[in-house]
């Protein structure tokens, strides 16, 4: 792997969790030395305050706790509006934007809501409008996966906490939905993101460690061992999460200008 390839990590928690989860980032020093040793340029980190209480207040506690650190992004938990714990889809991205926030994260299965139209469909549509990508886990419900990527084809959804396993149902979806990324972490598959890159292309596909849930070298190792041309693998590092951003970037400042 060329050393001139930029590493970023788009899927990251920070914070100290209820439970331990490996080696927790209890402070921005402690994730930029780990980043440093190896080798990541960017880190955008989700708070376990936020996965595991609330995601309001561990957004708010990211947030000041990541500030005036160049290297370090916050990433936001998302809930549908129902309840009004968090802001109505249309004021988030408000927020979001004034907060400098590019990416979010949602997880159905462990907040307790079902990812369909009738409950999340406000908050899909927001992001959509704004082109800002989720970080999602589905569970392995793939049924509800085709339903969201369907009804919200603009909107980019990269994957998380998949297996090798993966394959026989992820492939259908990918060949489906073009707006449907896949975030490297679990998906340890034998040659599996040079054959993902082969059939769909190298930019489907979003370099994450999900550490420190699953040790940050397995992800590397797979990367730097994947047998990507150059080219592709500077895209899977950084490149493509780049340029999702990118258009997030803008989104954002059309909508609340």
């Amino acid at each position: 792997m060329n050393p001139g390839i930029e590493i970023l990590d788009g899927c990251l928690i920070y914070g100290r969790p209820a439970a331990p989860a490996g080696r927790p980032y209890l402070s921005p020093g402690e994730l930029l030395a780990e980043m440093d040793r190896l080798g990541i340029a960017e880190c955008w980190c989700t708070d376990w305050r936020a996965l595991e209480s609330s995601p309001a207040l561990g957004n708010r506690l990211l947030g000041e706790e990541l500030a005036g650190h160049a290297r370090l992004h916050p990433v936001w938990v998302v809930l549908p509006p129902g309840t009004g714990e968090t802001s109505a889809p249309e004021k988030l991205l408000a927020e979001m934007a004034s907060a400098g926030v590019h990416l979010v994260r949602a997880e159905p299965e462990r907040h307790g809501y079902p990812p369909e139209e009738w409950c999340a469909g406000r908050l899909w549509t927001a992001l959509e409008k704004a082109r800002v990508p989720a970080l999602l886990d589905v569970a392995d419900r793939w049924d509800r996966l085709d339903a969201l990527l369907s009804a919200h084809p603009r909107l980019p959804v990269i994957l998380t906490s998949l297996s090798y396993r993966a394959d026989r149902a992820l492939y259908p979806l990918l060949d489906k939905h073009a707006n449907l990324h896949v975030e490297t972490s679990g998906y340890l598959a034998n040659e599996g993101l040079r054959e993902m890159a082969r059939h769909f292309g190298a930019g489907r596909l979003v370099f994450g460690t999900d550490s420190p849930r699953l040790g940050p070298e397995a992800a590397l190792g797979t990367l730097r061992f994947s047998g990507l041309a150059e080219e592709d693998m500077a895209a899977v590092a950084g490149g493509n999460l780049r340029r999702l951003l990118a258009e997030a970037v803008k989104g954002l400042k059309d909508i609340v200008r």
